[in-house]
């Protein structure tokens, strides 16, 4: 019994595992999913034109000088 459970549950990820190649290749072949290759050419050509960032609020732009965490014992 626990071999028959074993192998259908291996089974199923083996299933999911190639499900999800398949349906991943199938989205780059109808042009959904840009490849790495791709990104990182449309993100060279795009990154002189990107819009100004906007400078960080005040409340941000000054980190404190000493970090204190808050330690709780349960007990």
């Amino acid at each position: 019994m626990e071999c028959k459970r074993r192998a259908f549950v291996r089974g199923l990820g083996f299933s999911f595992l190639g499900l999800s190649t398949f349906l991943k290749a199938c989205n780059r072949l109808s042009g959904e999913i840009q490849s790495k290759e791709e990104k990182m050419q449309t993100g060279q050509s795009t990154q002189g034109s990107a819009v100004p960032r906007k400078p960080a609020p005040p409340i941000d732009a000054v980190a404190p000088s000493r970090v204190e965490t808050a330690t709780f014992a349960l007990g």
